[in-house]
């Protein structure tokens, strides 16, 4: 999940600097335009958190994108110094709180009651408990490293706009991402693998860990980033990049719906089939509702249509 995050955050700072960017050329008021957009995504995150999926990001988005909506002026280099202050900060709170601290309360009462209710319990039930979940999960999130990591990307990606390396020109950057990112990801992931979960590890080796998985999730993303960057210039598979592309133009409703087909197969208001499938059976069926995602996508987008969720935002 941390590249995914990692990936989705460094975009959606991306497109903050070029709605902000393409909104000055047109002379938009943007101390209206914006922040009321922010406020609308931070409504979808409540309703999706409360009634679709505990684990929502729209919610702490929107209060990044509005820190950086306020730095939006700030110069690129100046964006990257307080990201690395911001990630640092984050780093550290991390290793405090999973390298130090370990806690067994998913297996307490409450705890077997809330996902007793997700898996078994009808709608309303369900989303009682997806609502002390979500509450939880923003509590915790302000602690540990997620927000501060989401709030450095935010500015990362407006940086790697403003400083053209989003650019098919900028392919050489492109390639020591992909190369350098991969190596080092790939590295530090998999000797976090090896560490995570064991019940012998010290204080050391567990923060150690910690410090491997943070660090080599953000290689890895930008070894993602840098590998895909690298196929859209070359311009090969075609038909797939151009549906890819297609489904990402969809990426607030393709989002959102993964969220209420994956509630309809595990929760209990759908199949209640949670906990029934191994690891590789999530992951297939992850897969799965991506490429119908894809599929349907391609078609939209070619009729010229905006995403649903899209056009509910505007």
């Amino acid at each position: 999940e941390n590249k995914f995050m990692a990936l989705f955050s460094t975009l959606f700072g991306m497109g903050l600097a070029l709605q902000v960017d393409r909104a000055t050329a047109r002379s938009v008021r943007l101390n209206t335009f914006y922040p009321r957009r922010l406020l609308v995504l931070a409504a979808f995150g409540v309703l999706n958190g409360t009634l679709i999926f505990f684990g929502d990001i729209l919610l702490p988005y929107a209060v990044a994108g509005t820190v950086v909506f306020l730095l939006r002026r700030t110069r690129p280099g100046t964006m990257l110094g307080l990201a690395a202050v911001f990630l640092l900060i984050g780093i550290t709170l991390s290793v405090l709180v999973e390298g130090l601290y370990v806690s067994d309360s998913g297996g307490s009462d409450e705890g077997q009651a809330l996902d007793r209710a997700l898996r078994e319990g009808t709608f309303l039930e369900g989303s009682v408990a997806r609502g002390w979940v979500y509450l939880y999960w923003l509590m915790l999130s302000s602690v540990i490293a997620f927000n501060w990591r989401i709030l450095a990307l935010f500015l990362v990606g407006a940086a790697v706009l403003r400083m053209g390396w989003a650019s098919p020109a900028a392919w050489s950057v492109h390639r020591r991402a992909a190369v350098y990112g991969l190596a080092i990801g790939l590295t530090c992931e998999g000797c976090s693998l090896i560490l995570h979960g064991r019940a012998e590890l010290g204080v050391a080796l567990r923060v150690v860990d910690v410090l491997l998985h943070q660090l080599g999730g953000l290689a890895l993303s930008a070894g993602y980033a840098g590998a895909v960057a690298l196929w859209c210039a070359k311009r090969r598979f075609d038909t797939i990049r151009r549906a890819v592309g297609r489904t990402g133009r969809m990426a607030l409703t393709n989002y959102l719906g993964q969220n209420i087909v994956a509630g309809l197969i595990f929760y209990g208001h759908g199949l209640g089939l949670a906990g029934e499938f191994s690891r590789p059976g999530v992951f297939a069926v992850g897969c799965g509702i991506y490429a119908c995602q894809v599929l349907v996508s391609d078609r939209w987008v070619a009729q010229g249509w905006i995403g649903p969720f899209e056009w509910l935002w505007r």
